[in-house]
């Protein structure tokens, strides 16, 4: 059986702990992170992907619905399977078996190592806009976007240097007036990814079926 990985380099500390706790081998085609913000673009890089890797028979995504993004995928002769969850922060949260659809919390701004990297990050946001707009003005449209927002959480996966992130952290609670908070997290589910134990957080689709976001109802 042959088996290939596309991921996200969003979760590229989480899927390479998951490969050294799992031994895993199996090779992994990266996509470059922000894609999250344009899910057409995402469906499109990733059905290339997909379309280029038919030689292998299963091809599992390091990916969530992330927006519908993924829907729509299909894959003519290789099996696509996928974690059920709606985006990485919901799969990186998932301790256990899960009651709910989604884990994060409203209110929450999440943080991991891969999103404090990420060009829509915060004070990556706070830099574009001062470029654009000035310091003041650029201070009260973040206001406003994340007027709604009460917290800023550190999900700790023990998969980077925490202490970076939680520094990431309080400066973005600083300037938003948000709370910093660590939460725990986990890339279990990204184990059982690689090593094929496909249970209900998982779904499995035969070549020929696209994905349907309703298959990420519980």
């Amino acid at each position: 059986m042959k088996r290939v990985v596309i991921a996200c380099s969003m979760m590229e500390d989480e899927l390479h702990r998951a490969y050294r706790e799992t031994g895993c081998r199996l090779p992994v085609h990266w996509l470059e992170r922000g894609y999250h913000n344009t899910p057409e673009k995402l469906r499109e890089a990733l059905q290339r992907e997909v379309d280029r890797l038919q030689e292998y028979d299963e091809i599992l995504l390091a990916y969530g619905l992330c927006g519908n993004g993924t829907a729509g995928l299909v894959s003519r002769h290789a099996v696509l399977v996928i974690p059920k969850f709606d985006d990485c922060i919901n799969l990186m949260l998932c301790l256990g078996p899960r009651k709910e659809r989604g884990l994060a919390q409203t209110g929450s701004i999440y943080l991991t190592r891969g999103w404090t990297l990420d060009g829509e990050a915060v004070l990556q946001q706070k830099e574009n806009y001062i470029e654009m707009y000035g310091e003041e003005e650029a201070r009260e449209i973040l206001e406003m976007m994340y007027e709604h927002y009460e917290r800023i959480a550190v999900i700790d996966t023990g998969c980077y240097d925490l202490g970076a992130v939680q520094a990431y952290a309080r400066q973005a609670g600083e300037l938003l007036s948000l709370e910093p908070v660590t939460v725990e997290g986990s890339a279990g589910i990204l184990e059982k990814l690689l090593l094929g134990e496909w249970d209900e957080n998982f779904i499995v689709q035969r070549p020929g079926q696209p994905l349907a976001a309703s298959q990420w109802e519980l």
